[in-house]
């Protein structure tokens, strides 16, 4: 083989080795950025909850306030158990909802259980289930990653009444 073939070669071998060291670096910034960002604002992890749990969380705190007896009755009149899934945002999807009975898989594929044909939502995006009376929340390895009130979820995360579930640009409510 000549020797300016193999120059060639080592050249573009050395190339293909940067490229791929710069889409390593890239995967990695995709992941730990948001994280970064979350921990850089640790109130707004907890804002985001309060606006997301809405006048509910903070009943309590005005029944508190009031002076009224009777607490025991209030928090036993609360349901605890979410019973359903409701899109929220964009306001064109808003009112979309689902019975959260068993499991629920959200994406673009037609076998899912809530179907948004969304840029920013995967295939089988998410799944969202019940489990001894508590609703957890589960990506499945989508692109853009699911979020609860704002952070990213990681395995199964458990999700309570006035959470907010974003998937793409969808914002549900677990109601």
């Amino acid at each position: 083989m000549p020797e300016q073939l193999l120059t060639v070669l080592k050249l573009c071998l050395l190339a293909l080795l940067y490229l791929f060291f710069l889409r390593v670096l890239r995967a990695v910034w995709a992941e730990v950025g948001p994280l970064r960002a979350a921990s850089a604002q640790p109130g707004r992890a907890a804002t985001l909850a309060a606006v997301a749990a809405g006048p509910a969380a903070t009943a309590p705190a005005r029944k508190g306030r009031s002076g009224r007896g009777g607490g025991s009755r209030s928090s036993r009149r609360q349901p605890s158990v979410p019973t359903r899934l409701v899109v929220v945002e964009p306001p064109a999807r808003a009112g979309v909802e689902a019975a959260l009975a068993g499991e629920l898989t959200i994406g673009r594929a037609a076998g899912c259980s809530l179907v948004f044909d969304e840029r920013f939502v995967s295939q089988v995006h998410c799944r969202v289930f019940v489990r001894d009376g508590s609703v957890f929340v589960e990506d499945l390895g989508s692109t853009n990653g699911t979020w609860v009130n704002g952070a990213r979820v990681v395995g199964q995360m458990p999700a309570r009444l006035g959470d907010r579930v974003q998937v793409g640009n969808l914002v549900l409510e677990v109601r």
